[in-house]
């Protein structure tokens, strides 16, 4: 799988609200940094899901940017009560998402 496939992997599991789908993806010392929550570990980002899963979502991708070791995308992050536009890079080792950092502006949804 490429880098690119990965992360659009992640994406489409995560708005599929496939929480056991996106394990395999991840690093076990997965980073994950967003506007809202931080997690230092695959266990820790995923145990923040079960808890609290994704809803399914649609998303539109409208941009893709990649070099080596990592992917940006740009996407609507379509939910019932809004779109949003998210900006998320993914830091890739050894074929895992090892770091996710996630940005959003919220106020496009209620």
């Amino acid at each position: 799988m490429t880098n690119r496939e990965l992360a659009i992997a992640y994406l489409e599991c995560f708005c599929a609200g496939d929480v056991a789908g996106l394990a395999p993806l991840l690093a076990a010392d997965l980073e994950f940094k967003g506007t809202l929550h931080h997690y230092d570990s695959r266990a820790e980002y995923l145990q923040s899901l079960e808890r609290d899963p994704p809803g399914k979502c649609g998303y539109r991708v409208l941009s893709v940017t990649e070099n080596d070791n990592s992917v940006c995308l740009f996407y609507d992050y379509e939910k019932p009560n809004g779109v949003i536009t998210i900006a998320q890079l993914f830091k890739i080792v050894d074929q895992k998402i090892s770091e996710v950092i996630l940005v959003f502006d919220g106020r496009g949804l209620d």
